[in-house]
């Protein structure tokens, strides 16, 4: 099943194309993220989709519903955290959440074990009583991720999930995104610009920039389109000058040595298939090998060049900061 499909998706504040021509599929139970500078449409986009913003061109279904035609039905199927938690803060946590699962028509005989499910899940039992306008900006971000997944949304958008989290309470909401996505079959999509938890929750990215989308691809298929940039990293026991000849022999280029840590980077162009050849030579020529390890492109290294690639983004006409 796709949960979101659009095309030609495109939104204009005057005459600033906020978003330009987006065409993108994305399938159930994926966890999509979508990457870009400050004003690069990421928040524009999820406004579309979640009905806030009508497009200006094209148009996207969302769970196979017509965003122009079916928007209180996708309301009530989708969950949403925006970048600032909007809870109310005279409210206790508990009565934020029993109005939040009214107002998206979950059943009374479920709410009292729904908010016991959610309570252990993000560890809020303590907290439960108090306002919510007296906790903390992570206990906060915490509530709003559970208000947004109580009436267990099919499709659930979130901006920036695990910002002022502690570690702790992040890896708590990472894995329950990566559970509900296998297990339950749900679908998330996720506006970030922490690329290394991207990188480690996302089952497929999009980078967006200018409003166009510049990439789309799971981080290891973004990360094999540079496998051309992977320095092998090789370690010795004692520093030895002669390696230099060694590689140079070799044809290899050396990216960096260090004489203190006594290693080299180097760039070899067939890595399956020269490694092991290599490292049988070092033996040979007696070096004494402490460790041999491949450093693969980072998505946040491959991000910032598309980015650089696509030129400096817009600054102070941006109509969104994210």
């Amino acid at each position: 099943m796709i949960a979101i499909e659009m095309e030609g998706l495109t939104k204009d504040f005057g005459a600033l194309r906020a978003v330009n021509d987006l065409d993108l599929v994305i399938e159930e139970s994926a966890i999509f993220s979508l990457l870009g500078p400050n004003g690069a449409g990421k928040t524009t986009t999820v406004r579309m989709l979640t009905g806030l913003l009508r497009p200006t061109i094209g148009g996207a279904k969302v769970l196979g519903l017509d965003i122009a035609e079916n928007l209180q039905e996708i309301r009530s199927r989708v969950g949403h955290l925006t970048e600032t938690p909007a809870l109310y803060e005279r409210l206790t946590v508990r009565q934020n959440l029993d109005f939040f699962a009214k107002l998206y028509k979950v059943p009374k005989t479920e709410i009292k074990s729904r908010t016991e499910e959610i309570v252990d899940l993000f560890e809020l039992p303590e907290k439960l009583d108090e306002p919510a306008g007296s906790l903390s900006k992570g206990m906060k971000q915490k509530i709003a991720i559970a208000r947004a997944m109580f009436h267990k949304p099919e499709l659930i958008f979130l901006d920036e999930p695990t910002a002022s989290l502690s570690p702790e309470s992040a890896k708590v909401v990472r894995e329950q995104i990566i559970k509900l996505a296998k297990k339950e079959k749900r679908t998330f999509f996720i506006c970030t610009h922490n690329l290394f938890e991207a990188e480690r929750l996302s089952t497929r990215v999009g980078i967006i920039n200018h409003g166009m989308l510049i990439a789309q691809e799971s981080p290891a298929e973004l990360r094999e389109m540079r496998k051309d940039e992977t320095v092998t990293i090789i370690r010795l026991a004692t520093w030895e000058s002669r390696i230099k000849d060694f590689f140079e022999d070799m044809n290899i280029e050396i990216f960096e040595q260090n004489q203190d840590k006594k290693y080299v980077s180097v760039f070899i162009k067939d890595i399956e298939k020269q490694t092991p050849s290599i490292i049988n030579s070092l033996t040979k020529n007696n070096f004494q090998l402490v460790e041999v390890k491949h450093e693969f492109p980072s998505l946040e290294r491959i991000y910032l060049e598309l980015i650089e690639l696509e030129g400096v983004p817009r600054g102070e006409n941006n109509m969104e900061e994210s």
